[in-house]
């Protein structure tokens, strides 16, 4: 009956009986993602009854809090189709707050446009860098850009609709940029994950005027009571933080962000070159061996079967330390990892080399330490886990500070001072966004495992610098000693 009316205001604004049908069915976007949009196995693309409400939604305003796979990605798919043909003259935004989110989902809409004829037709314009921008012959603009330094990148917009994904990782300075870049009528469309930290997009979620959703990863019918066990393993539990997150897609308790993502854009130098490889079991490594001279620490996360391992390199450049090399190994065994180190030292010959503790990491550094005398000054193994001493103080006492709060604080310390300078790493940039921790009854943080291998990474070349550089006047660092509780 509500079509009817519907129909009835058409043929009253003039539109002829057949217009006004055409009308009405293009308003079906699970009748148009049948018709012109096939899934991964090239059949019609089919509506899960979860789905439909949000997919058919009309709100200017909608939330979305959800687990991961669950299909978000394929209805900001459907959407930017379907825009393209109901919503001609107009201009979307497809908004992340980091590169590694945008280029995944930009790419695959951006296949779809090229790949179905009754879209590439229409196609005028399409431009990937500096941003994506995409122009259709019916006056359709499809923006894709990620917020950069304190969302610079949103300031001058005007658009008509902004989807914003994975938007619990969006700062509170991109967001107000993002507020005063859409049109006074428009549509703000936006889906996450929960992390628990108590940000704007936690806000959304109670927003009452909005239309909310809540998808857990169990409605996807691929998900399987073995799957389940495993995500289960993998976060520590499903009263686990990771778990409640990311598969049932709720807020949990809250967390805490472990470091401010401004402060960590501003040490990116967006023209700086740096290293960036990767390896698996069968490639070969060859370090570069066109150093600058230089003092050069090397930082260890190490993994294999489960888990990658991230090797980084930095130069000493008072008062900065500049990244110079990410390697990341995947499936390498540690035999090789050993010798990719000997090779990475031979290139930068190593004032030192902090090697995180977990899983092999003692095993690695002890091998390290057996070749000789030059290699027992070089290496040191740092158990996370652990306490060291501090300098003495003038009551006698001797102060001690759990090593990954400390080695955390020196990152967040040159972050806060810009003296320390990241290349442009999508990677990195994803992992220091969404790393964070939450504090114990008995007052500890306790820092949300995940994927932090490169942070990891940080802290162990960091930490291998401050003892290497700490005055032995002014600090005991450089004999610094590590128990555990």
């Amino acid at each position: 009956m509500e079509s009817d009316g519907i129909r009835n205001k058409l043929l009253k604004h003039g539109l002829s009986a057949a217009d006004a049908g055409c009308w009405l069915h293009l308003q079906d976007r699970e009748a148009f993602a049948r018709e012109h949009i096939q899934d991964r196995d090239g059949k019609p693309w089919t509506t899960r009854a979860y789905q439909r409400a949000s997919l058919e939604s009309s709100a200017s305003r909608k939330v979305h809090c959800d687990g991961r796979d669950v299909g978000k990605t394929s209805e900001i798919e459907i959407l930017a189709c379907w825009a393209l043909v109901a919503c001609p003259d107009s201009e979307m935004l497809i908004a992340t707050q980091t590169e590694n989110h945008l280029f995944p989902l930009m790419s695959r809409i951006a296949r779809r446009f090229e790949s179905t004829p009754e879209f590439a037709g229409s196609l005028v314009e399409m431009r990937r860098s500096p941003s994506w921008y995409l122009r259709f012959m019916n006056g359709f603009v499809l923006w894709g850009r990620i917020a950069g330094p304190r969302g610079v990148n949103f300031q001058g917009m005007h658009v008509h609709w902004q989807i914003v994904d994975e938007a619990q990782e969006m700062t509170e300075t991109a967001w107000g940029e993002l507020y005063q870049g859409l049109n006074g009528d428009g549509r703000r469309w936006v889906y996450g994950v929960p992390n628990g930290l108590r940000n704007t997009f936690y806000r959304m979620t109670t927003m009452q005027e909005a239309e909310q959703y809540n998808w857990p990863s169990a409605l996807n019918p691929e998900f399987t009571p073995a799957k389940d066990a495993e995500l289960a393993l993998l976060y520590g539990g499903r009263s686990s933080p990771g778990y409640i997150h990311r598969v049932l897609g709720q807020h949990g308790s809250p967390m805490h962000a472990v470091f401010s993502l401004d402060d960590y854009l501003e040490c990116v130098d967006p023209g700086m070159g740096c290293v960036d490889i990767r390896l698996g079991e069968e490639d070969t490594f060859v370090a570069p061996f066109d150093c600058a001279e230089g003092h050069y620490y090397l930082g260890c996360d190490l993994g294999y079967a489960r888990d990658p391992s991230e090797f980084v390199v930095y130069r000493d450049a008072p008062p900065h330390l500049v990244n110079v090399l990410r390697l990341h190994l995947e499936g390498v065994n540690y035999a090789k990892q050993i010798e990719i180190i000997q090779e990475l030292d031979r290139a930068y010959d190593f004032h030192g080399i902090g090697i995180d503790c977990g899983n092999n990491g003692r095993a690695i550094a002890h091998q390290l330490m057996a070749f000789n005398s030059l290699w027992c000054e070089k290496v040191r193994a740092f158990e996370f886990g652990a306490a060291m001493d501090l300098d003495t103080l003038p009551d006698g006492s001797v102060p001690r500070r759990r090593v990954k709060e400390y080695m955390t604080e020196l990152l967040q310390r040159r972050m806060t001072e810009r003296t320390i300078v990241f290349p442009p790493c999508p990677d990195r940039e994803q992992q220091y966004a969404s790393h964070t921790y939450s504090v114990n009854a008995a007052g500890q943080i306790i820092y949300e495992k995940g994927n932090d291998h490169i942070i990891d990474a940080d802290r162990c070349a960091l930490l291998r610098h401050y003892l290497d550089t700490a005055d032995d006047s002014s600090s005991a660092m450089l004999g610094v000693e590590l128990k555990g509780f």
